[in-house]
């Protein structure tokens, strides 16, 4: 079983509303790309309530019939590539018959978790799709896809979790997301835990090991 990272919070906000976890690394996979909503879950705070998210490392492909690419657009994966499905195969061609595929699987320059795709002269100029990057299954970043294009995405993952109206899929003007926090695991920890305040504000994120102690220190008292 691949490696399990999580972070757990604590919602204590004034008003319910959808924790969302992206990433901001967009020109890791292309100059032009942009980040998507990859989880989110709509929670009504109280002094008990808890959300968790969790993922793995392991990344992938996929496109999406989206138009324009542009903040708010819904990216919809209609094919996705999961490499370790294949043999770790990790370069892919993004071709067009009349639809998007992809196809031509084999091992790239470099191995995983580096991903290599090459779009086929057959695309069409004003493509339509867009061609993204997976990790655990759900797109966080995409870009337009276009003819005669090689694309390379190197892991750098750089977490961030906001508070408000966002679907997952949804293409993000990360630049008008209000006080997002950045989720930094320290060497030998998987699994953070915060707080959301009844102001919107952040409580710094700690090891879950460490926010677990503290509540039974309080317990024991």
């Amino acid at each position: 079983m691949a490696l399990q990272y999580s972070i757990t919070i604590n919602n204590r906000a004034a008003t319910a509303d959808t924790l969302m976890v992206f990433q901001n690394d967009p020109g890791s996979w292309s100059p032009n790309a942009l980040s998507l909503a990859w989880f989110t879950k709509f929670s009504n705070p109280s002094p008990t309530a808890k959300v968790r998210f969790t993922w793995s490392l392991d990344v992938g492909l996929s496109w999406a019939d989206t138009g324009v690419l542009a903040p708010g657009v819904d990216y919809v994966a209609a094919e996705t590539y999961d490499p370790t499905a294949y043999n770790n195969y990790n370069e892919a061609t993004l071709d067009y018959n009349g639809a998007y595929l992809f196809k031509d699987f084999k091992p790239g320059p470099d191995p995983l978790p580096r991903l290599y795709l090459s779009e086929s002269g057959n695309i069409p100029s004003a493509s339509a799709a867009s061609v993204g990057v997976t990790m655990a299954g759900s797109t966080i970043y995409a870009t337009q896809a276009k003819p005669n294009q090689k694309l390379t995405f190197s892991l750098k993952p750089s977490y961030f979790l906001a508070y408000g109206s966002f679907e997952e899929g949804q293409v993000l003007n990360v630049s008008a997301i209000n006080n997002p926090l950045q989720l930094t695991y320290p060497n030998g920890v998987y699994a953070l835990e915060t707080t959301l305040n009844r102001d919107y504000s952040w409580t710094p994120p700690v090891s879950s090991a460490i926010a677990n102690a503290e509540r039974m220190k309080l317990l024991s008292r």
